[in-house]
């Protein structure tokens, strides 16, 4: 199979803008770079003439945008692909490694590292390269950092913080949430929690948490059996009119309209996984783990 030099970018954001600098640093380091836009079939092309290497980028990923993601790998194991995500948590990032992505960022992208990927896949991947010692090159690049396996952040270290503070977030999610309570959990002030959460996270709480809520909204709404109404209350808003404006200001159309284009998109595709029904009287919660698992590759 002849790989082509060339960077697949399959664009699978929910809103119409979305950072993608790293495409324009891409072509000023000489790769060409082309582009699947939101709703067109990556799969023909990667077929028909495979890339180094497919970037799905994501603003929030949702259910079909997976289910995407997973159905080219399916189709193009031996194309490389990595995932790019505007929203991140750590239930996202195990879901994208069991789907056997090559690589994971989140914005803001690690310059440096995302180069580096790139060049190794390149060396590997392209006709005339010394194939044993670029295996090897990549095999180093997609380990995990020495300094990683050797030191674990301390119990009090800022990071530890910001774990504990996002996995709080994440527990409480369904009620109304003050920074004062996250920064006292962390042990920390409510303006040294802020400067820490800025700083690490690149957000202010506030806008932390609206993100959050929105994508965990998102999530919900994949599941038709779960009414607009309790995932207004599940995701930690107390108005459903305010949710509904909330929603379209961060997503571009009102929950009832985003639920119906997800159900018109999987229309359109039989070879798509159907959102799986859940069990009667399952929570909100277990309906999208049930989702969720549905989407994950066979071990």
């Amino acid at each position: 199979m002849k790989i082509h030099d060339y960077v697949l970018v399959v664009v699978r954001n929910l809103r119409e803008t979305c950072d993608d600098d790293y495409v324009n640093v891409l072509r000023q380091q000489g790769y060409h770079v082309e582009v699947i836009p939101a709703g067109q079939d990556p799969i023909p092309v990667m077929e028909a003439r495979p890339p180094i290497a497919a970037c799905f980028q994501f603003d929030y990923p949702d259910l079909q945008g997976l289910a995407d993601l997973r159905e080219a790998k399916k189709r193009t194991s031996s194309i490389p692909l990595l995932m790019i995500t505007q929203a991140h948590s750590e239930h996202l990032a195990v879901w994208a490694f069991r789907a056997r992505v090559w690589d994971y960022f989140v914005h803001p992208i690690d310059m440096p590292r995302f180069l580096a990927v790139f060049e190794t896949l390149r060396s590997v991947r392209l006709p005339g390269q010394a194939a044993a010692s670029g295996k090897n090159a990549l095999d180093l690049q997609n380990t995990i950092p020495p300094e990683a396996r050797l030191r674990c952040p301390a119990p009090g270290g800022q990071q530890s913080q910001l774990d504990r503070a996002l996995a709080y977030l994440d527990q409480n999610l369904h009620r109304k949430i003050a920074q004062s309570e996250v920064a006292e959990s962390c042990g920390l002030s409510t303006f040294q929690f802020s400067r820490l959460f800025k700083r690490l996270t690149g957000d202010t709480f506030q806008e932390y948490l609206l993100h959050r809520r929105i994508a965990e909204a998102m999530r919900l709404l994949a599941n038709p059996k779960v009414s607009i109404t309790d995932v207004c209350f599940t995701v930690g808003f107390r108005d459903l009119s305010y949710f509904t404006r909330t929603f379209q200001r961060y997503v571009g159309q009102p929950p009832s309209r985003y639920r119906l284009s997800m159900a018109e998109s999987a229309a359109q595709s039989s070879s798509k996984p159907a959102i799986p029904t859940p069990a009667p009287g399952m929570s909100p919660e277990a309906r999208i783990d049930k989702a969720e698992t549905s989407l994950s590759p066979s071990s």
